[in-house]
């Protein structure tokens, strides 16, 4: 319940607070007092978005503030989710907006998205303006409607999560038929590049080592004849290493006896000599061994040029991509053999869930079928009250090709006031007044059924007079038994049937014109309503006029 509403800079209102109280309550003012601003100033609350022009000229910054009671369930399970601190017993929303054009929300003094603001309202607070009349043709709302009387929103809900799960098995159903698809035509290929692969047989490091062994073939005579040189150059008898060497050791062994350091170069010697005697005889040894093999090179040759090739064709670098490169291909291909099995299995899940989803919209509609009866009845007498004796109202409820978010069922409101007139779809043939009506009795209707503590109507009385309008009034204070109620009206009728009257009025200063609203008491009620009857000449006879209608809308 809207427990307090507090406005300071907000267009033409400095600063002003009002503390409402439960059941119903009227707002009045003559055309252009500000009560338009008073809803704007709600519905920035809201989550409507706003810019600097709503600043009050001369301001740096608006403030509007509300604070709700009664709150539902949702309310306290919606700030927990977003980390606000939660009071069960009330919650404050704060926006500010500054000349500057930035706007800021605030939920329990806790900063907040607009999108929060939007998601809150829905169990804070409704209002019904003359544009909201447009809802009535929209195919989803008049559904809603069916949801909300039947009570059946957890059967809702379970319906639509099981679509969801459906609709995202059959993308990926349809996703898999489709890379199936695409894997088939490529499979020839796919076979052809994987049997290359597999028949090459290649091998980890097998390019390097033949790129080595190539080498080695292809200069073999070359490097038999320069290591029997070098195996010469050390072991030559008359210009070789190793003689020479053992010279020098000879020398340096003759005066070991009297030079102490000869005894070190004698072993220093004697090493290199065994050293250079080993590595003459292991090159000695490794020129005998080589061999030039023109056959072996071929095949060499061959086996480079195919792993060469297959290293080109597919753009990579070495044997070891190549061998990725096939397990891949033999992994692709293995699904491709496997994709008729996976797919079977994925359509089997899909018919069950498809089957699961079917069932729960099938409940679903018997539910709607069965609200749509007692909402055709329950609005017809309504519609009686608001003088409309000859009204047909009928729900026609129309089964679906598929299954959609919403169930399986496409609703439309039939509307006739004339009863030689068959009725046709309500945004088709009401007028503006009939529309209000019908809009009123149905806001009646499931106002009970929801978790919504208030409701404001912003002039529902467009288009009827008289006893009609009194028939309203009767209406909004029926729901005022059991939610709060706002009335933004002209008709000195409703306005007398509220348990409190606020009114909207200007003052024109020497430079600026300014908004104010305030509480009525009960003589200033009497002059107001009197003023809705009769116009700004107040008499004795307008005023006890105006006493005797608040007696009887009172009573």
């Amino acid at each position: 319940m809207l427990q307090s509403l507090s406005i300071r800079n907000f267009v033409l209102i400095d600063e002003l607070t009002i503390q409402f109280t439960p059941h119903f309550s009227v707002i009045t003012g003559e055309t252009g007092a500000g009560k338009s601003i008073l809803l704007g100033a709600i519905a920035l609350l809201m989550g409507q978005r706003a810019d600097s022009s709503t600043i009050r000229p001369g301001a740096e910054r608006c403030v509007i503030e509300a604070r709700f009671t009664h709150l539902d369930a949702a309310v306290g399970a919606m700030l927990e989710e977003e980390d606000i601190d939660s009071d069960e017993e009330e919650c404050i929303v704060r926006r500010e907006i500054t000349a500057k054009g930035k706007s800021r929300a605030f939920v329990n003094d806790t900063p907040a998205s607009l999108q929060l603001l939007k998601r809150l309202s829905e169990y804070l607070i409704d209002i019904h303006s003359q544009h909201k009349n447009l809802l009535l043709g929209d195919a989803g709302f008049q559904l809603s409607v069916l949801d909300l009387y039947s009570g059946e929103l957890p059967l809702l809900s379970e319906y639509q999560a099981a679509f969801r799960t459906f609709r995202s098995e059959q993308r990926a159903y349809e996703e898999a038929c489709q890379e199936a698809e695409e894997l088939r035509r490529e499979q020839d290929y796919l076979q052809f590049q994987y049997d290359q692969l597999e028949e090459a047989e290649v091998e980890s490091g097998e390019l390097e080592s033949l790129e080595e062994e190539e080498r080695q073939l292809s200069h073999a005579q070359e490097i038999r004849e320069e290591l029997s040189s070098a195996a010469s150059a050390l072991e030559d008898d008359e210009h070789g290493a190793l003689p020479a060497l053992y010279h020098a050791l000879r020398s340096v062994e003759s005066i070991r006896r009297y030079h102490t350091p000869a005894a070190e170069w004698c072993e220093r010697l004697e090493s290199a000599r065994i050293e250079l005697q080993d590595l003459a005889s292991s090159m000695s040894d490794e020129a005998e061994e080589v061999t030039f093999s023109p056959k072996r090179l071929a095949k060499v040759e061959a086996r480079l040029d195919l792993i060469r090739g297959l290293l080109h064709k597919h753009s990579l670098t070495s044997c070891d991509e190549l061998i990725a490169l096939r397990d891949d291909l033999s992994s692709r291909l293995e699904q491709i053999n496997s994709s008729d099995e996976h797919l079977t299995a994925l359509s089997e899940a899909l018919k069950k869930r498809e089957a699961e989803v079917l069932r729960l919209g099938k409940a679903l509609s018997k539910t709607r079928t069965k609200a749509a009866r007692t909402i055709e009845s329950a609005l017809i007498t309504t519609l009686h009250e608001l003088g409309m004796p000859h009204v047909r109202f009928v729900i026609r409820q129309d089964i679906l090709d598929a299954p959609t978010l919403h169930g399986l069922d496409h609703v439309t409101f039939l509307f006739s006031a004339n009863k030689e007139i068959e009725p046709e779809p309500v945004a088709e043939i009401a007028s503006g007044g009939e529309i209000s009506r019908l809009m009123l009795a149905i806001k009646a209707l499931i106002a009970d059924r929801r978790s919504l503590p208030t409701i404001i109507f912003d002039e529902i009385d467009t288009g009827v007079s008289g006893e009609t309008a009194e028939r309203i009034a009767t209406i909004l204070r029926r729901m005022g038994e059991s939610m709060q109620v706002l009335a933004v009206t002209h008709l000195p009728q409703i306005a007398a049937a509220g348990e409190d009257h606020f009114y909207i009025y200007k003052e024109h200063g020497e430079a600026s014109t300014r908004s104010y609203i305030r509480h009525l008491t009960a003589e200033e009620r009497i002059d107001e309503i009197a003023r809705m009857q009769s116009g700004s000449k107040l008499t004795d006879v307008t005023r006890a006029a105006a006493k005797a209608l608040l007696e009887t809308a009172q009573s």
